[in-house]
């Protein structure tokens, strides 16, 4: 019998050993399922990250999934364990929320939960949670010293976004009149990967340099606000074009004599656009303590020249004037029955915050990447699931990373790994002060040990305020919650 435990490999000996190695396991940690959304095929960790987790004598499960986008046989050669049962797991991480009804008692979650607003869509959870005595780590609350998000896709989405929105645009240019280069780029998720993308995109950009843009169409301008990982994310596509990035205050120079065989760009930073309502002037350290006080001229020196934005900004709401932007341009000599010109400059928006009532005034609620357009009718005030008639062409997924699953998964693995060392050994019955947290963990705990933690106290309040702030909406004619665009109007 001996023998036969010191023989490597399978049959009754190896079988023993394995079981004697599961019991000297450092802890266990396992990988959810995603199945909250059909389109969800991201991890929060790639196998290479599971091996250094496997390698160092911690044990990984992982839930099987033939949605996901990274196949399970490379977590298991990366050490992992694919089995549906993971409640012998002390800590449980996912991307996004689990169905309430999957929650397990007493063990560290951590993924995006969308319950610091007190979203009324996850409270159901984040009582369940509280009930089950779940601790729970909230991954778009681990931020750095500066306030800076450290755990985020946000690269992935500025890539997607703008690959979907070029996409966007080569279909409203067909509605229009007009075929363009655009026309051979596809949505983000039709590609096998970010490299194959990138490839339509530069095709595109190719036949542009060579003159293949209608002119009667004018000038391309394209605005990015932000000069975060969303916006660096956007730009690295769009540099694939022929583009020439100009300051923001060259934008209507080049929108009317600029050449059709390139498109321009700017980006835009907040005191470009952001002024203190009392005086016309920026203060940084002022607008982070005091947004309130500041209010954004976007629509009076940015907007009016821009055929697409490209917008990360929020708070406050960027006010895009529409009816003016949608009057008609000054007519081309160019223009004739077969080469048409553009019914108004603004053609399109990509709003990669895709919050209703948050960036964009008018835009009330996200496109999803089923349907991923809809056109807003200023004179109408009109949102429908078209690229044709008057209007404007609005872009605006919450979900975008999951188009670009299996890059997006490395990207995020690597800013999630250095974490999960300290999240391995949590142990959820413990109170928090006992764990040997840094504070880019410890400040993102929204619950532990049955109860919010000190920092997140105030989601009780927030959902005090909701349950009694109920409005007769004029707009739908019947109470409902407060809306930010219906109590514009």
């Amino acid at each position: 019998m001996l023998r036969l435990l010191r023989q490597p490999g399978g049959g009754l000996g190896g079988c023993l050993h394995s079981q004697r190695r599961s019991r000297h396991h450092k802890s266990v940690m396992a990988i959810r399922r995603e199945d909250i959304n059909v389109w969800e095929r991201r991890a929060p960790l790639a196998p290479r990250h599971i091996k250094e987790i496997t390698n160092a004598g911690h044990k990984v499960l992982v839930q099987p999934s033939n949605r996901r986008a990274i196949h399970e046989r490379y977590y298991e050669k990366a050490g992992a364990i694919i089995q549906e049962d993971i409640s012998e797991a002390s800590l449980i991480i996912g991307v996004k929320r689990p169905p309430e009804e999957k929650v397990i008692p007493k063990k560290t979650y951590a993924f995006f939960s969308h319950t610091i607003k007190a979203q009324e869509a996850n409270m159901g959870l984040l009582d369940d949670i509280l009930k089950k005595e779940v601790r729970l780590i909230d991954y778009e609350k681990m931020v750095d010293a500066n306030g800076f998000r450290i755990v985020a896709f946000g690269q992935w989405a500025g890539v997607a976004g703008m690959i979907n929105i070029l996409h966007g645009l080569g279909l409203r240019f067909l509605a229009l009149g007009h075929h363009t280069p655009f026309m051979h780029i596809g949505m983000a998720h039709n590609y096998r990967n970010v490299s194959q993308a990138v490839q339509a995109v530069r095709d595109c950009g190719y036949e542009i340099s060579l003159g293949l843009m209608p002119k009667s169409i004018g000038p391309l301008t394209f605005v990015f606000t932000g000069t975060g990982n969303v916006s660096k994310g956007a730009q690295e596509i769009i540099n694939e074009l022929p583009c020439e990035f100009v300051e923001p205050h060259e934008l209507k120079e080049v929108s009317m004599s600029g050449e059709t065989s390139k498109v321009y760009a700017t980006v835009l930073s907040r005191h470009h656009h952001l002024v203190r309502k009392s005086d016309g002037v920026y203060d940084p350290l002022e607008y982070e303590n005091h947004p309130e006080l500041y209010t954004s001229h976007f629509r009076d020196s940015v907007s009016n020249p821009v055929s697409v934005p490209f917008l990360k900004e929020s708070p406050p709401t960027l006010e895009l004037d529409a009816q003016r932007l949608m009057r008609p341009v000054e007519r081309s000599a160019l223009v004739t029955e077969g080469s048409p010109d553009l019914p108004h400059r603004l053609l399109a928006i990509c709003d990669i915050s895709a919050d209703s009532g948050g960036s964009i005034e008018f835009m009330t609620e996200c496109t999803t990447i089923d349907k991923p357009f809809c056109m807003y009718d200023a004179d109408q005030h009109i949102d429908h699931d078209s690229v044709e008639g008057p209007g404007i062409l609005m872009c605006s997924i919450d979900n975008l990373p999951a188009q670009l699953p299996i890059e997006a998964t490395e990207y995020f693995g690597d800013r999630l790994s250095p974490y999960i060392w300290e999240m391995l050994p949590s142990n959820a019955t413990r109170p928090l002060d006992q764990e040997d947290y840094s504070p880019q963990v410890r400040d993102a705990v929204i619950t532990s040990n049955g109860k919010l933690t000190p920092k997140f106290e105030y989601i009780h309040t927030l959902r005090e305020k909701s349950a009694v702030t109920v409005w007769w909406c004029p707009c739908c004619l019947k109470p409902c919650m407060a809306n930010a665009y219906h109590l514009r109007r």
